[in-house]
């Protein structure tokens, strides 16, 4: 029995991005995104990580995990490109403390791609702001589009994950 690799051409959200249609240089945009207890609690969990400075009595004196700062560039990216694949790289630069109840000002753009042992990648990177403009976050994320190598056709429907990155 052989088994013939395809890449999904559309799912849920419509046709998928191909590599050529994504240019360097590209704004991914930006988005306001508050910092909640909520989203604390939720990054802690994830992470299974459960530092007391965390979980501080005064709400706005909460401090954030630094990597709760992942998801709003990826959403960025999720909103720009109609995607999936795997981030394989992710560098991330912490300049201040995030806290419950800040809002920031989040934006990437697209810096590289290139296609190696014949999958293609894409590089994004992303900053988030206060409202001073005082950078507290920078990341570099790299992403393989598809983990079947691009050689591979694209045909058929595929499955969503059914995340939208509104709701995350």
């Amino acid at each position: 029995m052989t088994t013939t690799k395809a890449r999904v051409l559309e799912d849920a959200g419509g046709r998928r991005t191909s590599f050529d249609e994504i240019e360097v240089g590209q704004s991914l945009g930006e988005m306001d995104w508050e910092i909640t207890p909520e989203m604390i609690d939720l990054q802690c969990t994830l992470d299974q990580d459960f530092d007391p400075l965390y979980f501080m009595a005064e709400a706005a004196e909460r401090i954030a995990p630094p990597q709760i700062s992942y998801r709003p560039p990826r959403w960025l990216f999720s909103r720009a490109y109609n995607v999936r694949g795997l981030f394989v790289r992710w560098e991330m630069e912490s300049l201040g403390l995030l806290r419950a109840g800040m809002k920031l000002k989040v934006s990437a753009s697209i810096v590289d791609k290139f296609v190696k042992k014949d999958r293609e990648f894409v590089v994004y990177e992303a900053e988030g702001r206060e409202a001073s403009g005082a950078v507290l976050f920078r990341t570099r994320r790299t992403h393989v589009l598809d983990f079947v190598e691009r050689s591979a056709p694209r045909e058929g429907a595929g499955v969503d994950s059914g995340i939208k990155p509104e709701r995350i």
